[in-house]
């Protein structure tokens, strides 16, 4: 059986390329990120009409699928096979070009996994008619965190976009803190999770790692959940400002409502505690290299209204009325 470690030394030694396109450095020890750039390198393939390149990427793919570990095998199935899916919701085209370059076997296990998340979909939006409770979570929910996390990651890998990785240990230690929210059914299940982290000396409050369990999605759950845990964050901290860095047009639109505004990096929090946060992200390096002021990640941020300044217009006001 494939190991992570052995299944990360199998990509870089059957495409030392990868390597070289990533800067001269070895793939890491993340074996997600070293799957997903596997398949960065398979999908240019396909798109350029790259035969052979393209199916010895699919046969390291399907050796790692069948042999590889529990762990390789989830990497596969959520960061390559789904990330194949856009091919077929186009043309007829596109479908059978899809199917010319992946070996038949392999098709086989992609089509199962289509089918499974067209299963998924409809589960999404008929969900079980379990009531769903909001509150702020408590020491007793750590039997949810190791889930929670894991969906946290898988659903990024599946979006293609970077998320800094949390670890059960961090989200039981905000449920402990009385700084997290989380949303159980009635069959206790969980159904979404957010909490919040400080810096500079409570300065800045970040709503984060919000996520909503894929069979509760489109059911208003995430709307809740951030609600509440801004409402949270401005109880337990009414000064602060509260920021969020996201690539997701979804969480955007839930800030805007909320009255967060798209802010330069330099306008949220420059303690490092954060930015160290998003060592584990795909885009870490890019961050890096612009010196943590810009990224693919949208700022936004919500700035408490202060009385003074308020009291100030309004006399301006009626002097103008005069």
């Amino acid at each position: 059986m494939i190991t992570q470690c052995e299944g990360i030394t199998l990509i870089e030694t059957q495409f030392p390329q990868l390597a070289r396109l990533y800067k001269n450095s070895s793939l890491g020890n993340d074996i997600y990120k070293s799957i997903q750039r596997l398949l960065d390198f398979s999908k240019e393939a396909v798109a350029d009409y790259n035969l052979n390149l393209s199916r010895k990427c699919f046969s390291l793919a399907g050796t790692l699928l069948n042999q590889g570990d529990s762990i390789v095998r989830s990497a596969v199935e959520k960061s390559f096979i789904y990330s194949f899916l856009p091919f077929t919701q186009k043309d007829e085209a596109e479908k059978k070009r899809l199917k010319f370059f992946i070996p038949e076997d392999f098709y086989k296990i992609f089509i199962t996994q289509i089918d499974k998340g067209s299963q998924a979909k409809k589960e999404e939006h008929n969900p079980a008619p379990e009531e769903i409770t909001l509150r702020l979570a408590t020491r007793q929910d750590w039997i949810f965190a190791k889930l929670i996390t894991e969906e946290m990651h898988g659903s990024a890998l599946l979006r293609g976009c970077g998320i800094s990785k949390r670890s059960p240990i961090s989200v039981i230690r905000k449920m402990i803190e009385g700084k997290a929210v989380i949303a159980v059914t009635s069959g206790n299940h969980w159904a979404g999770f957010s909490y919040i982290e400080t810096y500079e000396n409570n300065s800045f409050v970040s709503n984060s790692g919000l996520i909503v369990s894929p069979v509760f999605r489109q059911c208003g759950v995430a709307k809740a959940i951030k609600q509440s845990v801004f409402d949270l964050s401005r109880k337990l901290y009414p000064s602060a400002k509260i920021f969020s860095i996201t690539t997701g047009s979804a969480v955007m639109k839930l800030n805007t409502r909320l009255g967060f505004e798209p802010v330069t990096y330099s306008e949220i929090t420059t303690e490092k505690k954060f930015w160290n946060g998003c060592k584990s992200c795909v885009n870490y390096q890019t961050l890096l290299g612009k010196d943590c002021k810009n990224c693919f990640c949208t700022a936004m941020l919500y700035t408490p209204a202060s009385d003074e300044p308020q009291e100030q217009e309004n006399e301006s006001e009626l002097e103008h009325c005069k």
